[in-house]
C-alpha cells in the first residue's frame, strides 16, 4: 500500500519502509523540474564572490587528487530541498575559503537520497532508475550533504553484496533527524495555550471527551472543498488501506465494506465525498478540524488508525493539487496539516509536530500505525575513496554537526529576504564562527593509516614543520606512529627489504611472498623473480638461480622443479628415461618457436603438459620429419607448410619440404587437385596456339623498316613492351621478399612470364618429376626456332609460298627477342638455391629438389646449356649484328641489315644499338635471386640499381622512335623502381654481416657523391686557366662531355650543304623531309633555329624564319657586353653595276 506514494519505488526498496523520508522523496520529486534551471545555472552565489575578507585565493587552492592521478575539484551532488542546499553552501564555504580546496557542483541534481548511493558508488547512469549503468563505475561526485540513504536499507545491503570494499559510507551525522507527521501553526498553539492552559501539540488534549480542539483549529464547516480531492481519487478508497484501518480499530462505522462472488471490498466512508471522519465527529461536522495532507493521500495508512485510537476530532481531506497543498496551510491559518521537517515550504507559520506515542517497530511490522512514525537519520554521504584523498575533508564532515534551529533560521532567511542558498550560508558563518571553527581539522595530527603530507612539494614528510596536510598513506608504505610536541601524529615510511604493502593506509607491511624478493627499503611491490631464477622463502631479499643451462616457464616461480629449458631452446633428452637428470637444452633454428621449458616429446605431440603457450611448434612456412623435428626446412609458402606439428603438409603436399603434389595431380595455388581429360587436351591446343602465332608472327612483324613509326610499328613495340614489363615484373615477384598475402596471388600470376606454369595443370602433361618439367620448359626455345625453321623449309614446296630468308630470319630473332626475359629467367632457375634451417639448400622454384644432388645436376646442365647457346648466344649475336649494322649500310649489304629488323626496327636510326643492351635488363633483373637468394634486402637494392641505370640511359638517348614510347618506357621504368621500394618495406632488418655490407655501400656511394663533386670544382677551377668559360667551344673535353668540333670545319660543311639544298625547290625539299622520323624533323629545326639566331645576320636574311622555337631563344649577342663606341669614317659605297641594282639578284647573292 504504501510503495505506491513513493515517487520512486525500486524492488530492492521494499518500499513499506514506514519511515518519515518517504513523503519527503515525494516532495522533492514535484519540485525536482522546478529546480532544475537554478542548479544547471549554479554560481557561488555570493556578491563578492567570497564569503569572508580572509578567503583562501582561488589561485591557491587545491584539487583532489584520484587514486588514477587525476587532479579534480572536489565535486558536490547537490539535492534540491532547501535543507539541503544551505547545509551543503556551509560545507562548501569553509572548503573553499578557509581550507582551500576547488569545489565543483554536479550538473545533476538527486531525485531521491537513492540516487545518491548510485551516484557515490560511481555508476555511469545514477539517475536513470531502470538501468543506473553500474557495469561502468567511475567516481565523478565526491560529497552529498543531507543524504537520506540511511532510510534505504534494502539497497545498501544489496549494493553491499555486489560491491562490498567499493560501497560508499556515512562521513558523519547532519546533527538533526528527518521528520514527518502532523504540524500545528503557532497561532492557534499559543492562543489555546493562553486561553485554556491545555497544549495541543499532545495527542492526548485531542481527545474530544475532554476537550475541544475545534474552538481554535479551523473546522470541516469552514473550508471550500473545491480545495480538495474527492476521496474516491486518493487512497482513502485503497482496499488494503481501508482493511488495514478497520482490522487495527474495529470502527465498522468508518468503512464502507462491499461483497461481490463472495470477495469483501473495503475503502474508507466519506460523508461528503471529500473528507473521512471519525467516530469523535461523525455526527457533527462542525467538531472536527480539518486535516489537510498531499499527494495521492500521504499519511491517510496512519491518520485514521491514530483519530480513532485517541479519539482524535480531525478530518482528512487530500489537496486537490501541489499547489493547493502549499496554498490551503496559510490559507486557512489554524489548519493541521501534514508536512515534514527541515523544509522550508510552511517555515513561516513556525509550525510544531504532534507528539505521538513513541515509534513501536513491532507494532507497525503488525501494521499497526498509532505510534509516531521512526524519524530517518540524515548524513553526508562519501566515497570510499575520499578518505585517502583527502581525510581533513572527511573529518571536516564528521565533525560539522547542525541542528534543526540552526538549519531553520538558514531558510527562514533565505526565503524570507530572497537569499541566494550561498548568503543565507554566508550570514549564518558570519554569526556563528565560534562554533564552525570547531570543526576545522588540524592538518598535521594525521590517523592511523595517514601520514604527514607536504602539498608543496607533493612529497610525504617526516616531520610535522613541513607538512601542510595528511594523506593516507600509499601502497608499499606504513603508517608509523609519530609524536613532538604539538602531540602525536602518524608518519608514512617505505617498507624495509623483504616486506611489501599492496593496500593503502596500512600500519604494517608484509613479507614478500613466494616466488618474489625485494633487496632495499623502498614503497615498490616485491618483484617477482625474473626468468631463470626461483624462491622457495618467504620474505627473501633476492631470487635463487635456477641450474645452468634452464630457466623458469613464468615470472615468479616459487620452486626449482618449475626451472627447465629456455625460450629458445629446446629439451632434447628422454622425458621418460630414468637416467635423465637434467634438461639437455639445444637452441632452435629458425622456423621453429620454442617457448620456456619446450621439449621435443611436446613438439611430436602438439601439446604442452604444462600448458598450451608452453608447446614448441614448428612455424608456418617450415617443415620437419617426425623422424628428426627440430632440423627444419623452409617452404615456398605458408600454404604448403601450416606448421605445427612435424611432418604436417598443407593442400594435400607431399615430400621434403611439402614440395610436390602426388601423381596425377598438380598445384593449383591452394591445394593440390586431380588432373582431367581437358588438362592434357588444354595444353595441346595451347601448344599449338603458340606454334601457330609464330607462323602469324612472320606475316605481321615485318614490315619495312624506316626512319618514321608506322602505326603497326608503334602498336607492335607498345606490346612487346607491355610483355618485357610483365617479364619484368614476373621475375622481380620471384624475389624471396615476404609479400602480404593480398599481393601474393598477383605474383604468382606474374610469374607465368617467366614460365612458373605448374599451377596451369602442367604436370598433367608432363608429369609428376620437377626436372623432367625443368627439361622441357628449356627444350620450348629451341623447339621454336626449329618450328620456325620447318615452316621455312616447307614453303619452298611452291615458290609463291616460299618464306623470304631475311623475313625468316628477322622472325626467328624476333622470337629469341620477345622471350629474352623468361628464357633468362628460365635458364637460371637451377642456380637459384636457398639455404634451409637445417644447412641444406633446395632449389627456389622446385622446393622438392635439393641441390648438388643428382636430380639438381640434370638440371643445371639443361639451365647451362639455355644460358651459354639460347641466352648468351643470342645477346651475342645481338651484338654482333648492331655492330656490323652500320657497316652494311655503307656497303650497301642492305639485306643482312633487313635481316636485324627485330634488333632495329623499334629505335631511331642514330640509336640503333639500343636493343642490345634493353636485352640485359630481364637476365640481370634475374640474377639478382641468384647471386642473394637468402639476402631479400641484397635482391631490392640490385634490382633498383639496375633498373635506375636502365632509366638513365633510355631518358639519356631517347630511343624509341615513336615520342610516346620513350615516356611510356621512362614511366614503367619509374614504377619498376617505386615497387621494388616499396618491397623493401616487406623485408627483414639486416643483421650481422649483411649489415656491415650494407655499412659500406653506403660509404662508398657516399665517397663516390663527394669525388664527383671534388673533380667537378677541380675541373672548373683549371677551366679558368685553361680554356674560356664552361660550355664554350675551347672547353675541356671532360667539361663538354665530349669532343667538339672546330667552328672552321663545321663552317666548311654547312657552306657546302647549303650549296648543294640551293638548286632543290621546295616540293623536292618537303619530299626529302617527309621520309624523315619525328626527332629528325625538330633537330633541323633546331638547327634552322641556330642558324637564324646565331648565324645569319639580319642584315643579310631573306625574310625572318617562322620557326617558333626561333622566337623562343635567347641570342649569345643579347648576353655579350656593349662595344664601346669609336668615331670612325663611313666607308666609301661601292658603286653597283646594273646587274647589282636588281634587289632579286642581291638576294640571291646573298643566298
Amino acid at each position: 500500500t504504501v510503495s505506491r506514494r513513493f515517487h520512486r519505488c525500486e524492488t530492492t526498496l521494499a518500499c513499506c519502509v514506514p519511515v518519515a523520508g518517504m513523503g519527503v522523496l515525494f516532495h522533492l520529486a514535484l519540485i525536482f523540474p522546478l529546480l532544475w534551471p537554478a542548479i544547471a545555472a549554479y554560481d557561488n552565489g555570493l556578491p563578492n564572490g567570497t564569503c569572508f575578507d580572509t578567503a583562501i585565493p582561488e589561485n591557491l587552492r587545491k584539487n583532489l587528487t584520484t587514486p588514477q592521478g587525476e587532479s579534480v575539484p572536489i565535486t558536490f551532488l547537490l539535492a534540491g530541498w532547501s535543507s539541503a542546499q544551505v547545509t551543503s553552501s556551509v560545507i562548501e564555504i569553509l572548503l573553499t575559503e578557509v581550507m582551500g580546496y576547488n569545489i565543483a557542483i554536479g550538473n545533476r541534481p538527486p531525485a531521491s537520497s537513492v540516487d545518491s548511493i548510485y551516484c557515490m558508488l560511481g555508476c555511469a547512469t545514477w539517475w536513470n532508475n531502470t538501468n543506473r549503468g553500474c557495469e561502468t563505475r567511475k567516481i565523478i561526485h565526491h560529497v552529498m550533504v543531507e543524504s537520506w540513504y540511511l532510510g534505504f536499507p534494502h539497497v545498501l545491503d544489496l549494493l553491499a553484496e555486489m560491491y562490498q570494499d567499493e560501497m560508499p559510507f556515512s562521513a558523519g551525522d547532519m546533527g538533526y533527524p528527518g521528520t514527518a507527521g502532523g504540524y500545528l501553526p503557532a497561532a492557534p498553539l499559543t492562543q489555546a495555550l493562553n486561553t485554556t492552559g491545555v497544549p495541543f501539540e499532545y495527542y492526548k488534549n485531542w481527545d474530544a471527551a475532554w476537550f475541544t480542539p475545534s474552538d481554535y483549529f479551523v473546522n470541516l464547516t469552514a473550508v471550500d472543498t473545491a480545495d480538495f480531492m474527492k476521496c474516491s481519487e486518493t487512497t482513502m478508497h485503497d482496499n488494503v488501506t481501508a482493511y488495514t484501518f478497520f482490522k487495527i480499530s474495529g470502527d465498522t462505522d468508518g468503512v464502507v465494506i462491499t461483497e461481490e462472488n463472495g470477495v469483501k471490498t473495503y475503502k474508507l466512508l466519506c460523508q461528503d465525498e471529500y473528507f473521512w471522519r471519525p467516530s469523535s465527529c461523525r455526527s457533527d461536522p462542525s467538531k472536527c478540524v480539518v486535516f489537510v495532507t498531499g499527494g495521492d493521500g500521504w499519511d491517510i495508512p496512519h491518520a485514521p488508525q491514530r483519530a480513532a485510537a485517541y479519539n482524535m476530532p480531525f478530518a482528512i481531506g487530500v489537496a486537490a493539487s501541489w499547489s493547493k497543498y502549499l496554498e490551503v496551510p496559510g490559507k486557512y491559518k489554524s489548519m493541521y496539516f501534514y508536512w515534514w521537517t527541515p523544509d522550508d515550504s510552511f517555515i513561516e507559520m513556525q509550525p510544531t509536530k504532534l507528539i505521538l506515542p513513541t515509534y513501536d517497530a513491532y507494532a507497525w511490522t503488525l501494521s499497526d500505525y498509532t505510534t509516531a512514525a521512526a524519524d530517518i537519520k540524515t548524513a553526508k554521504i562519501v566515497p570510499k575513496d575520499l578518505t585517502i584523498m583527502a581525510p581533513d575533508v572527511v573529518k571536516l564532515l564528521a565533525a560539522s554537526l547542525f541542528d534543526s534551529a540552526a538549519v531553520d533560521s538558514m531558510m527562514l532567511n533565505m526565503k524570507t529576504n530572497s537569499l541566494t542558498r550561498e548568503q543565507a550560508a554566508c550570514a549564518w558563518l558570519k554569526g556563528n564562527d565560534v562554533r564552525w571553527n570547531m570543526w576545522i581539522p588540524d592538518s598535521t595530527k594525521c590517523d592511523p593509516g595517514f601520514g604527514l603530507y607536504d602539498d608543496a612539494t607533493e612529497v610525504f614528510t617526516a616531520q610535522r614543520t613541513t607538512a601542510t596536510t595528511c594523506r593516507a598513506c600509499l601502497p608499499g608504505m606504513l603508517s608509523k606512529a609519530y609524536s613532538d610536541d604539538s602531540g602525536p601524529t602518524y608518519v608514512c615510511e617505505a617498507c624495509p627489504a623483504g616486506q611489501q604493502q599492496l593496500g593503502a593506509g596500512e600500519m604494517a607491511c608484509d613479507p614478500c611472498p613466494l616466488g618474489t624478493s625485494k633487496l632495499n627499503q623502498s614503497p615498490e611491490e616485491c618483484a617477482l623473480c625474473p626468468a631463470g631464477q626461483y624462491q622457495d622463502e618467504e620474505g627473501a631479499f633476492q631470487c635463487k638461480k635456477c641450474p645452468p643451462g634452464t630457466t623458469t616457464m613464468i615470472l615468479g616461480m616459487k620452486s626449482i622443479s618449475g626451472c627447465g629449458c629456455k625460450a629458445g631452446s629446446i629439451d632434447v633428452s628422454d622425458l621418460n628415461s630414468p637416467l635423465r637428470t637434467a634438461a639437455d637444452c639445444q637452441a632452435c633454428t629458425a622456423g621453429l618457436d620454442c617457448p620456456t621449458m619446450s621439449t621435443v616429446a611436446a613438439l611430436k605431440a602438439g601439446v604442452s603438459p604444462v600448458g598450451e603457450e608452453f608447446t614448441p611448434m614448428v612455424i608456418e612456412g617450415y617443415f620437419s620429419t617426425e623422424s628428426k623435428p627440430i632440423e627444419l626446412f623452409k617452404c615456398s609458402s605458408p600454404v604448403e607448410c601450416p606448421g605445427g606439428k612435424p611432418d604436417t603438409c598443407g593442400g594435400d603436399r607431399i615430400g621434403v619440404p611439402c614440395g610436390e603434389c602426388p601423381a596425377a595431380t598438380y598445384w593449383a595455388g591452394s591445394k593440390c587437385s586431380g588432373c582431367t581429360a581437358w588438362s592434357a587436351i588444354g595444353w595441346i591446343l595451347c601448344i599449338a596456339l603458340i606454334f601457330a602465332g609464330l607462323v602469324g608472327a612472320y606475316y605481321f612483324l615485318n614490315s619495312a623498316v624506316t626512319a618514321k613509326a608506322s602505326t603497326l610499328v608503334s602498336t607492335t613495340c607498345a606490346v612487346g613492351m607491355m610483355i618485357n614489363m610483365l617479364q619484368s615484373l614476373g621475375i622481380i615477384g620471384t624475389m624471396t621478399v615476404g609479400w602480404p598475402v593480398s599481393l601474393k596471388g598477383i605474383w604468382g600470376f606474374l610469374q607465368v612470364f617467366t614460365f612458373d606454369i605448374d599451377g596451369f595443370a602442367f604436370a598433367c602433361i608432363a608429369g609428376e618429376n620437377p626436372v623432367a618439367r625443368y627439361i622441357l620448359l628449356v627444350l620450348f626455345f629451341p623447339a621454336g626456332l626449329l618450328w620456325l625453321s620447318l615452316c621455312g623449309l616447307v614453303s619452298k614446296v611452291k615458290a609463291k609460298w616460299a618464306w623470304d630468308t631475311t623475313k625468316l630470319r628477322s622472325t626467328m630473332g624476333q622470337f629469341m627477342q620477345v622471350s629474352f626475359s623468361t628464357m633468362s629467367s628460365t635458364a637460371l632457375v637451377p642456380y637459384i638455391c636457398y639455404a634451409h634451417p637445417n644447412g641444406l639448400r633446395s632449389n627456389l622454384k622446385y622446393t622438392n629438389v635439393f641441390c648438388r644432388t643428382d636430380e639438381h645436376t640434370a638440371m643445371v646442365i639443361a639451365g647451362s646449356l639455355l644460358l651459354a647457346f639460347g641466352v648468351c648466344g643470342f645477346w651475342g649475336f645481338a651484338a654482333y649484328l648492331a655492330h656490323m649494322c652500320p657497316k652494311w649500310c655503307s656497303t650497301g649489304n642492305f639485306r643482312r641489315v633487313q635481316s636485324a629488323r627485330f634488333l632495329l626496327g623499334r629505335f631511331r636510326l642514330d640509336v640503333w644499338w639500343y636493343g642490345v643492351p634493353l636485352l640485359l635488363r630481364g637476365p640481370l633483373l634475374a640474377l639478382t635471386v641468384v647471386v642473394a637468394p637468402d639476402y631479400p634486402a641484397v635482391q631490392c637494392l640490385a634490382c633498383q640499381i639496375i633498373l635506375m641505370t636502365f632509366m638513365a640511359v633510355q631518358i639519356y638517348n631517347w630511343p624509341w622512335k615513336a615520342p610516346i614510347l620513350n615516356v611510356v618506357d621512362m614511366v614503367v621504368c619509374f614504377l619498376l623502381v617505386i615497387l621494388v621500394a616499396v618491397a623493401g618495406f616487406y623485408v627483414p632488418a639486416v643483421t650481422d654481416g649483411l649489415k656491415t655490407f650494407f655499412e659500406v655501400f653506403n660509404i662508398v656511394a657516399l665517397s663516390g657523391l663527394l669525388v664527383l663533386v671534388g673533380v667537378m670544382i677541380l675541373a672548373s677551377v683549371l677551366a679558368l686557366f685553361y680554356r674560356a668559360a664552361i660550355g664554350s667551344q675551347q672547353e675541356l673535353k671532360i667539361m663538354t662531355v665530349g669532343k667538339t668540333p672546330p667552328p672552321s670545319q663545321v663552317a666548311s660543311v654547312l657552306v657546302r650543304q647549303i650549296a648543294a639544298l640551293v638548286s632543290k625547290s621546295d616540293e623536292q625539299m618537303a619530299a626529302k623531309l617527309e621520309k624523315l622520323g619525328v626527332y629528325d624533323l625538330q633537330a633541323l629545326q633546331l638547327a634552322s633555329s641556330i642558324l637564324q639566331n646565331e648565324v645569319v645576320d639580319a642584315t643579310d636574311a631573306i625574310e625572318p624564319t617562322r620557326s617558333s622555337r626561333s622566337t623562343s631563344r635567347i641570342t649569345s649577342q643579347a648576353l655579350a657586353p656593349a662595344p664601346k663606341k669609336k668615331a670612325e669614317p663611313e666607308p666609301p659605297k661601292p658603286e653597283l653595276d646594273k646587274d647589282d641594282e636588281d634587289p632579286n639578284k642581291a638576294k640571291q647573292a646573298t643566298v
